[in-house]
């Protein structure tokens, strides 16, 4: 370990988050490392070796006026207590750490910020360059949302230019990954930050990551939504029946975001938590006159899409259809039909109910008391009230049921 860099390293790290260097320190106090206090985790007074290696990096690097050594009372030149900055000598201590100046770094970053800014137009990516130019000047400090190092810096500001020069086209993550970052997988790298920004200038409100992306036209992948049933609809111009399909078919997500609802004959729409129970409705929901909808878990945001469409066509049309959901009997089954209340406000639960465990008990499965714990929350819950009944029951069997138990 290279300690002279080490030690000075620390050290600037700490009079760079200082009062001293954003210019707001009443009293002028002194950039310390405090060794007795275990700040400095390499020197081990007890190892002999160690202790003397980093007492000869301080020595040479008092010597050269970068720090000054404050040794233990009555253990002069044995034990160090403190060692203090020599802000007279800053450019020696960047020079020994070999690191670039925050203030010359913090002026690179507010030129680039500059030149972004005469290159887009679109408020929000506006509001967000003035944001971190002013958090820069003002304050001294490392952008909020842009990364601290150059290249993530630089992609973030790539990869923000991109979404607004692509416009409103529809493009996967990878192919504009590779348009606007010139390579396939940078845009990974920096999508938590570029979801960020989105969510505080542009969305202004909560917004999963998914849909943040998908909203703007970056698709991680073309969805596939599973659905079967008597349909009606035009897509890209073209009236589709799809009652035709007596085993179900799909629509990937473009399609869904271009469909225009014509007619819907039903009487239930039921929405499947897994696949194997969605092909075992599907086998006569024709008879039964039912609409099914396999789901995979929560909802994607173009499985959201689609149910609104579904939802808003029937109450516009003011149709007699109710809407059933069909999960697993445990906390993930429950809480995917809470989310889905959020769009289908009439929702009611099928198969999931005390009945159902009793009949397939035999199939359940034991859950630990941390879930047990987790479970008991929800009692107190008013959302979850439709399930109020099982939980109980769940809790004095101590078991969950997943749907595919009923398939067995």
């Amino acid at each position: 370990m290279d300690l002279r860099k080490a030690i000075v390293s620390r050290l600037l790290d700490k009079y760079e988050k200082s009062k001293r260097f954003s210019g707001d320190a009443k009293i002028e106090k002194r950039i310390t490392l405090n060794f007795s206090k275990g700040e400095f985790p390499f020197y081990d007074i007890e190892n002999v070796e160690s202790k003397e290696n980093v007492h000869f990096a301080l020595k040479e690097l008092e010597k050269e006026g970068i720090i000054k050594i404050k040794w233990v009372k009555f253990e002069e030149g044995n034990i160090v207590e403190k060692v203090f900055l020599n802000l007279e000598n800053l450019e020696k201590a960047y020079d020994a750490a070999r690191r670039e100046p925050k203030g010359a770094v913090l002026k690179k970053m507010a030129e680039k910020l500059f030149s972004f800014k005469q290159e887009i137009k679109s408020e929000w990516l506006l509001g967000f360059a003035d944001f971190e130019i002013e958090r820069i000047r003002e304050k001294k400090s490392y952008p909020a949302y842009l990364p601290k190092e150059e290249e993530l810096f630089d992609l973030t500001l790539m990869a923000l230019r991109g979404i607004e020069q692509k416009g409103d086209e529809e493009i996967l993550e990878r192919v504009f990954s590779k348009r606007y970052l010139k390579d396939s997988k940078k845009f990974e790298r920096v999508k938590g930050k570029v979801f960020a920004v989105m969510k505080d200038f542009l969305f202004k409100e909560y917004v999963e990551e998914d849909e943040a992306f998908e909203r703007i036209g970056i698709l991680k992948t073309i969805e596939e939504i599973l659905f079967c049933g008597a349909l009606k609809a035009k897509v890209a111009g073209s009236a589709l029946d799809f009652s035709a399909f007596v085993y179900g078919t799909s629509l990937n997500s473009l399609s869904v975001r271009e469909m225009e609802i014509l007619d819907i004959s039903c009487s239930r729409i039921i929405t499947v938590e897994n696949k194997a129970n969605y092909y075992e409705l599907i086998k006569d929901a024709n008879s039964k006159g039912d609409f099914i909808v396999y789901l995979g878990g929560f909802y994607s945001p173009s499985k959201r899409l689609f149910l609104e469409k579904l939802y808003s066509f029937i109450k516009a049309k003011n149709k007699n259809v109710k809407f059933y959901h069909w999960g697993d009997i445990d906390l993930g089954g429950f809480k995917i039909f809470v989310k889905l209340k959020e769009i289908i406000k009439e929702l009611k639960p099928l198969y999931m109910d005390v009945e159902t465990l009793e009949k397939y008990k035999a199939f359940g499965e034991p859950f630990s008391k941390d879930y047990e714990k987790r479970l008991r929350e929800l009692l107190g819950k008013p959302e979850y009230s439709e399930f109020y009944e099982v939980i109980q029951e769940m809790l004095k069997l101590g078991i969950r049921l997943e749907q595919e138990a009923i398939l067995a």
